[in-house]
């Protein structure tokens, strides 16, 4: 009996160890890293790809997957570490954001995105001096780079240099006149300005609850959109001074 023993105990054996394996194989992660089947492109940009559509539909966590990805097939590829910056400011991971950012210049001092983002970032920050280094950076390598330029201006229109803000998007809508972009952030320097005139107002004034000759602030500018679109124009014969 014992052969007949110690064969079944090594059937036994055989059959466990299969079923392990069986098991393994069924719940084993998958390597992330490893282009699909009949992808024969070069592994770095296909990744970036990948992250970059995570990264459109906001799930930055599988992003900075697949940029890591990109940056272990080809640690010297800077876009890979310039679009995993943005999508780890995104979460909240600014020390590793700003690791990624400059390293991925050091490795293409000419990668025009790398310095808007990381002017964003700067400007998120409240480091408006950094920001509008790099924007100014980004339009030095490539004048008609929309993003540098209206990032720009919201910068100058923060410190108060609406004139500067001013012209960077003028010179933005002579390159696309039809950018909607572009004129919400004009529109919104425009306000500011209005609102600076309006303190201004109030300092000649000599009063703090001074009103305009056609009104409040808000029902000035009310009635200025209201002109716009339907033609008209009291509000700015209400603002006319009679000659002395």
């Amino acid at each position: 009996m014992k052969p007949l023993t110690s064969m079944l105990a090594a059937l036994t054996l055989v059959v466990s160890v299969s079923l392990t394996l069986s098991v393994s194989a069924q719940t084993a992660t998958p390597d992330p890293c490893v282009l699909p089947e009949g992808v024969t492109t070069d592994p770095a940009p296909y990744f970036v790809g990948m992250g970059d559509a995570h990264g459109v539909m906001a799930r930055h966590s599988l992003a900075i997957i697949d940029y890591t990805c990109a940056v272990q097939a080809d640690p010297t590829y800077a876009p890979a570490y310039a679009r995993r910056a943005v999508s780890e400011t995104a979460l909240g991971d600014g020390d590793a954001a700003m690791a990624d950012f400059d390293q991925a210049i050091a490795l293409d001092e000419t990668l025009v995105e790398a310095y808007v983002n990381r002017g964003m970032f700067y400007a998120q920050a409240g480091n408006f001096g950094l920001a509008l280094a790099d924007f100014s950076l980004a339009l030095a390598l490539e004048p008609d780079n929309m993003a540098a330029l209206n990032n720009r201006a919201i910068v100058n229109a923060i410190e108060g240099n609406f004139d500067l803000a001013l012209a960077d998007l003028e010179q933005a809508l002579d390159l696309d006149p039809n950018e909607p972009a572009t004129y919400a952030t004009q529109g919104a320097v425009y306000s500011a300005l209005a609102a600076q005139s309006y303190q201004q107002f109030l300092i000649a004034s000599g009063s703090e609850r001074a009103l305009l000759p056609a009104g409040s602030p808000g029902s000035v500018l009310a009635a200025v959109d209201d002109s716009l679109r339907t033609g008209n124009y009291n509000i700015w014969l209400a603002l006319m001074r009679q000659g002395n």
